[in-house]
């Protein structure tokens, strides 16, 4: 039996997942987000808990089970003009944050920078905190997949999920 047929489809079904990613990053994202799933453009998103619009995303979530979340693990912040950090205070982590307190906004820098132990403790209180709010995430991905910049940070990555 085929992973169609175990969804209840004929066997030479094609499926299609249509994923979003950085919900939580602004409320213009989150709102993107939620009217694509209402209407069935996308079939599964996930989640930056770091990101300042995080709250109003998992209340979204918790009301909304119907649609399938994970978590958009985050150690990285590209933008120039809109900077955030760490769930963990920046004093446990200090190695992912740059001079202001957020994080890199490369790979590059997060890998010559970065702690393995900073970065396990960042992507497990991420994890913690979602599930703590009361998320059921499906699985777990990365932002900017920032945990390829190290072969440890995929370890890392790995064991968590």
């Amino acid at each position: 039996m085929n992973s169609a047929q175990k969804l209840g489809f004929p066997e030479d079904t094609k499926l299609l997942i249509i994923h979003a990613d950085d919900a939580g990053l602004s409320h213009s994202e989150n709102m993107a987000t939620i009217q694509s799933l209402k209407i069935g453009i996308v079939n599964s998103y996930s989640i930056m808990v770091p990101c300042p619009w995080f709250y109003e995303i998992a209340v979204f979530a918790k009301n909304n089970p119907q649609f399938d979340n994970g978590i958009h693990l985050t150690l990285t912040c590209e933008w120039e003009n809109y900077r955030f950090g760490p769930v963990l205070p920046v004093s446990k982590v200090p190695s992912l944050v740059d001079e202001n307190g957020h994080f890199y906004r490369k790979r590059e820098q997060l890998r010559k920078n970065a702690s393995i132990e900073d970065v396990r403790n960042e992507l497990q209180a991420q994890f913690e905190k979602a599930i703590k709010f009361g998320l059921k995430p499906s699985d777990i991905d990365s932002h900017m997949y920032s945990v390829g910049a190290s072969p440890a940070f995929y370890n890392i990555y790995r064991e968590l999920g």
